[in-house]
């Protein structure tokens, strides 16, 4: 009977939180063809992403999901969602490729829910530590493989990303979607791992009645937190140099 019950859980917030993210991806895909027609990609990720938010919360709100589980699972099925929609963006002429995706996307949801649920005891350190790495990942791999061909012509990081390029519609499909990813990915890393390295507290002496003190946390996430800043600002650098030669 428990066992019942777990699995009904688990199908529920992955059901839930499917529902949102393809929801709100329809949704914003018609905003997006009205305002921009053609460009539909970042509009449709921008609702996706907020479709995983709110499936989320909202399975969190019907107590399918714990308050202290809320962050990291939101977490990691924005990871799986960003790799989802990375494959599709390149792929719009395989559909079954494309459903097999987000079957795999509702599939992950729910084993996410349901591996968190089993863990009584987690390190949250650790585990921001390495969402946080693996959000940084991508802009991290981009930028040593642009710098190892362009600078030193070593092309073996660089040719998985050539072979995206020249895929029809390439260039065009990967600088709509990576922004978000590079961009959202080292956001996420950061403000995730700033949680966690500070404390906020509730205060009256100040105009806003918090306060951020208290170093805490592990050596990993202060290198992630050091790491996703400098990544993001060489990717700053590069795109400003980019603009204005």
């Amino acid at each position: 009977m428990q066992n019942s019950n777990i699995i009904k859980r688990d199908l529920r917030t992955s059901v839930t939180i499917s529902i949102a993210t393809g929801f709100f991806i329809l949704l914003l895909s018609f905003v997006g063809h009205i305002l921009t027609p053609g460009k539909l990609i970042p509009t449709s990720f921008i609702g996706g992403t907020f479709g995983v938010i709110t499936g989320t919360y909202i399975c969190f709100r019907q107590n399918n999901i714990d308050k202290a589980k809320l962050l990291p699972v939101m977490l990691c099925n924005l990871y799986v969602f960003g790799l989802v929609s990375f494959i599709t963006v390149f792929n719009f002429d395989k559909p079954y490729l494309i459903l097999f995706c987000f079957l795999l996307f509702g599939l992950a949801t729910l084993t996410i829910s349901h591996n968190f649920h089993k863990i009584d005891n987690f390190s949250k350190n650790r585990f921001y530590g390495v969402i946080g790495l693996l959000f940084s990942f991508p802009a991290l791999y981009f930028i040593v493989a642009s710098i190892l061909e362009v600078q030193l012509g070593y092309s073996f990081l660089f040719s998985p990303i050539d072979a995206i390029l020249t895929r029809p519609n390439g260039q065009t499909n990967f600088n709509a979607i990576t922004p978000f990813l590079f961009g959202g990915g080292l956001l996420l890393s950061f403000v995730s791992i700033f949680f966690t390295k500070f404390k906020i507290q509730k205060t009256d002496k100040t105009i806003l009645h918090y306060k951020i003190s208290g170093l805490s946390g592990s050596f990993l996430n202060l290198f992630v937190l050091l790491f996703s800043g400098f990544v993001g600002l060489i990717i700053i650098a590069y795109l400003a140099v980019e603009n204005l030669t």
